[in-house]
């Protein structure tokens, strides 16, 4: 049986899902998302590096053709803002190799995709229990605590609990200073 379009399908799950996390913390307080939410140079990393992770990982993209992973990319950042803003921010930095670098070499970009990157691959199994990663380590105590946070963050995975702490030890820390969520 052919599944046509379907990377088109997975991009725009990838993108619902993100889209629910990303909302959680101000939809939580009745607050809207700031203008610049999506243009954050953390933020966009975050998002460019778990829709790339989760498309290629968890979700077969691997091989699919650069066409194919382009759509499913369009898709995910529509879905996760309808508006457009974050697709236009994608397209402009993607098109504009003064932009794109430096972008690439932004702090809070690397740190977004390097938190993204932990996010993923704790909650579905691709790092190792004993690595050495000190945001890993110090979740890995948190949920030893804790009670599951993966319903709090909507995770799904083999482990959906330590994901929780990690996102919540990552993304949430990042939105709370950043944007003043939370008080």
């Amino acid at each position: 049986m052919i599944f046509f379009n379907s990377h088109k399908k997975t991009g725009k799950k990838i993108g619902q899902a993100m889209r629910v996390e990303l909302n959680r913390p101000f939809h939580a307080l009745g607050k809207s998302l700031p203008d610049n939410f999506y243009t954050d140079e953390y933020i966009y990393g975050y998002i460019n590096t778990s829709i790339t992770n989760l498309m290629t990982y968890v979700l077969g993209g691997k091989d699919w053709s650069p066409q194919k992973k382009g759509e499913c990319i369009i898709e995910a950042l529509t879905a996760i803002d309808p508006s457009n803003r974050l697709l236009d921010f994608h397209v402009d930095n993607s098109l504009d190799p003064v932009k794109l670098q430096k972008l690439q070499n932004s702090k809070n970009f690397k740190q977004g995709m390097n938190d993204a990157t932990t996010v993923i691959g704790v909650i579905y199994g691709f790092l190792k229990p004993d690595d050495p990663d000190p945001i890993l380590q110090k979740a890995k105590k948190i949920a030893e605590k804790t009670e599951s946070m993966s319903g709090m963050f909507g995770v799904k995975g083999p482990n959906e609990h330590l994901g929780g702490v990690v996102t919540y030890l990552t993304l949430m820390a990042y939105i709370k200073k950043k944007f003043k969520v939370f008080g």
